[in-house]
């Protein structure tokens, strides 16, 4: 049964999942993380009868989210666990708007085929492309609604927010 729990701090086997999943440009320091938490972002963790399968790393404001990380266990990719997260992830935030960035699919880039699977695997779970880009620590990112509506301008916002306050500006 998969049971969700957040987190305190960031233990080691979420940093690993962390560094293996995503890029350079969508990385940022732990200690960048670790300042969000509490502030607005949370760190869940989710087990399977006690075994690590994931995280989510989701920053808040009002009844406005940002997931901003989301990854499952490489070794248990494929087997529903990712679905699984996201639908858990949503029903822990019922009524919150909640939005995503994924890494635009640009056919030139070295990992466009996990850039494709990974907005697919977003579809296939009910997530919706606005058709609106984003930038987010200088890079630019496409967005997608995980439930509820979000302008651009609002996005915007929570995503200028979660810099500023990870980055140690407020």
């Amino acid at each position: 049964m998969l049971t969700a729990t957040e987190a305190e701090d960031i233990r080691d086997e979420v940093w690993d999942l962390y560094q293996a999943s995503f890029s350079d440009v969508e990385r940022i320091p732990r200690e960048n993380l670790q300042r969000a938490m509490g502030r607005g972002a949370s760190l869940v963790e989710y087990r399977d009868n006690g075994r690590f399968v994931g995280f989510t790393f989701c920053f808040s404001d009002r009844d406005m989210s940002f997931l901003v990380y989301f990854a499952t266990a490489s070794n248990l990719r494929g087997r529903g666990y990712g679905a699984s997260i996201l639908e858990l992830f949503r029903s822990m935030n019922h009524g919150k708007r909640i939005f995503l960035v994924t890494e635009p699919c640009d056919e030139k880039a070295p990992d466009y085929d996990m850039r494709v699977r990974r907005q697919g695997f977003y579809r296939r779970n009910g997530c919706k492309d606005t058709g609106k880009t984003i930038v987010s620590d200088d890079e630019i990112f496409d967005t997608m609604l995980v439930q509820g509506y979000l302008s651009n301008d609002e996005m915007e916002s929570l995503v200028g927010l979660y810099e500023d306050i990870h980055n140690g500006r407020i």
